[in-house]
């Protein structure tokens, strides 16, 4: 499979950008843009925060794992995945297998900050207490998780979407197409 039809995946966590640089790639590369909370969301009518509150987060990852099953037999896509879907080797292989995993990296403070100004905050599951300090032991949990599902880590502190977008499309120029 040529990079050509290699699906684009972002991961990193809440707040570092997936959605709205996944919408950018999407347009810059004529691919469809596929944000996989947002499917969840579609496909329950709910909110993840109520979805969560209802069912689970031992039933949202299912979800999370019968949808990175299904993208990852498609091709030519720009996907934008949860948070944690990286939690789970079975997922990180087949995304790997599927596209170019970018990982979108920005600091604590950074997620802080634009936690804070999300017009949708609902979107997310409430984060109890003290923000800063969760985000900072989430990222610790999982920063290894991240960079080793990663093919491309992207820093995305103090950049807007588009100079993250702009660098992800000179990597995948870099990996030419038969990469």
């Amino acid at each position: 499979m040529g990079s050509h039809s290699r699906n684009v995946i972002l991961i990193g966590y809440r707040g570092c950008g997936k959605t709205t640089v996944g919408m950018l790639l999407s347009r810059e590369l004529g691919r469809p843009f596929v944000d996989m909370d947002l499917s969840i969301e579609g496909k329950y009518g709910l909110p993840l925060s109520e979805i969560i509150k209802r069912f689970g987060w031992e039933h949202f990852r299912k979800e999370e794992k019968a949808q990175v099953l299904h993208l990852s037999k498609k091709s030519g896509l720009v996907v934008a995945t949860g948070g944690g879907v990286v939690l789970d080797p079975v997922n990180v292989d087949l995304l790997r297998a599927s596209g170019w995993v970018f990982l979108l990296w920005a600091s604590p403070e950074e997620i802080v900050r634009r936690l804070a100004s999300d017009p949708k905050p609902l979107r997310r599951p409430p984060l109890k207490g003290d923000l800063l300090g969760e985000v900072r032991e989430v990222l610790r949990e999982r920063e290894a998780s991240y960079r080793k599902a990663a093919h491309f880590v992207v820093e995305s502190t103090g950049r807007s979407p588009e100079e993250v977008a702009g660098e992800i499309m000179q990597r995948l120029r870099e990996v030419g197409p038969n990469g």
